[in-house]
């Protein structure tokens, strides 16, 4: 019976050792440690583009690292189980007869042995526990400085895009206003040359146009209209350089975790399919040929080079057209960026949204860029119209018949056959 219980002891005994092996395995944290410090280090280093991978990280870390430290937590509970429960055979322990008592005590320094033992253990996986948390805790108040951060400056930036609403939707009725006047231009200023051309052919139909430009009415109004469409542009531009500077204003405000790793603002907005750089250089030259040539020109050529700078008027008033429809559409787009700015947050949408801000900056100097082409050629364009009312003033539109002899004159191989015309044309002074 002796040998037996012995046995049976040193079976038992051998399971408490490698149940304690089982434990001592789970003590190490180190790999878990690493794998804390590396996730620290990611969200130290975070900007823009990695904030939402090293949260992700961070916070899976926390969570694993969570689940260790509740099933060491349980490993301490068990050892304080065990040595609750040594204590307690401890305390109870008792001699019951003499033979019994060398084998009694071995048990008791046995049991008094595993206590300590487990006492150990107990005090060494607490102090793993506490190694893990504390590199926990580091982990999750850098995160949440870091990344709250983010999100503090993510909600910064969309104060700043609800501020250009409005510069946008003035900006396109702008637009909406300087297009609509363009294309009045274009109208206007094919009416006045086709008068002109009409008095160059000295015909019946002739008496008319002179009626029409008598007065310079119809030409003062082109410049009236074209002057409106300078002034709206202009207005334009003014709300579209309020918004970019409103969008840079809270980008530069912004946190370095979030302006890290994003280039200048316009240039991170860039798309391939933009248009290229509006470029009226050249029909500003042609606008100052025409003037020029107006102003040079006699009594008898001022019809007709007024006639060819309104035919230039008219087609770069369309071109003004094209442009500040182009402009529309960069407000427009504005608006959109601007709604889908407005969207739904998260983290995983932090890079997107701030880089909807670097494309709403490049919108507005695209639509500036265009504006400002706009308002250059719209000042040549003006340009040649006062430089042809003013011309056209000092031609003696009130004696039709003098006029058409002196184009005649001008033009005719035959003199006094054509300026038998007007004397023919008396009915016109009628």
């Amino acid at each position: 019976e002796r040998l037996e219980g012995e046995g049976s002891s040193s079976s038992s005994e051998e399971e408490e050792d490698d149940e304690d092996d089982d434990r001592l395995r789970r003590l190490d944290v180190g790999d878990d440690v690493m794998e804390l410090r590396e996730c620290l280090t990611a969200v130290r280093e975070v900007n823009l583009f990695t904030a939402m991978d090293a949260g992700v990280r961070a916070f899976d870390g926390l969570t694993a690292k969570g689940d260790v430290c509740k099933e060491m937590f349980r490993s301490i509970r068990d050892f304080a189980v065990d040595i609750v429960s040594v204590s307690d055979a401890v305390r109870g322990f008792e001699i019951s007869d003499v033979g019994s008592l060398a084998r009694n005590v071995k048990d008791l320094v046995k049991d008094m042995w595993r206590c300590l033992k487990l006492s150990g253990l107990m005090r060494r996986f607490a102090q793993q526990v506490g190694r893990l948390i504390k590199w926990m805790i580091d982990l999750f108040a850098e995160a949440s400085s870091k990344l709250g951060a983010v999100w503090s400056a993510l909600a910064y930036a969309k104060e700043c895009m609800v501020d250009c609403v409005e510069h946008v939707l003035e900006a396109m009725r702008l637009c909406d206003e300087a297009r609509d006047k363009s294309e009045t231009l274009v109208s206007t200023s094919g009416e006045i040359k086709d008068h002109l051309e009409n008095v160059l052919k000295v015909n019946k139909t002739s008496l008319s146009s002179i009626r029409d430009l008598m007065d310079g009415s119809e030409i003062g109004l082109a410049i009236e209209i074209a002057s409106t469409i300078d002034d709206t542009i202009k207005e334009a531009v003014q709300k579209v350089i309020a918004m970019i500077q409103r969008v840079r204003e809270g980008f530069e405000n912004l946190p370095d975790v979030i302006r890290d790793g994003i280039p200048d603002l316009g240039v991170a907005g860039t798309r391939d399919g933009d248009p290229d750089a509006a470029d009226v250089e050249g029909d500003v030259a042609d606008m100052d040929k025409c003037r020029g040539d107006i102003e040079e020109a006699n009594v008898m050529s001022t019809l007709r080079a007024s006639a060819d700078g309104f035919s230039g008027v008219k087609d770069k008033a369309g071109i003004c057209k094209d442009m500040i429809t182009s402009s529309r559409a960069f407000a427009e787009d504005c608006q959109g960026t601007i709604e889908s700015f407005m969207g739904v947050w998260d983290l995983r949408s932090a890079q997107d949204k701030i880089l909807e801000m670097c494309r709403l900056v490049r919108l507005g100097e695209m639509m500036q860029q265009f504006a400002e082409q706009v308002d250059a050629l719209v000042v040549a364009v003006v340009a040649v119209m006062k430089a042809a009312k003013n011309k056209i003033k000092r031609v003696n539109l009130a004696d039709p018949g003098k006029l058409i002899s002196s184009i005649a004159s001008g033009v005719a191989d035959n003199v006094d056959e054509i300026k038998d015309l007007g004397k023919k044309l008396k009915f016109w002074k009628n």
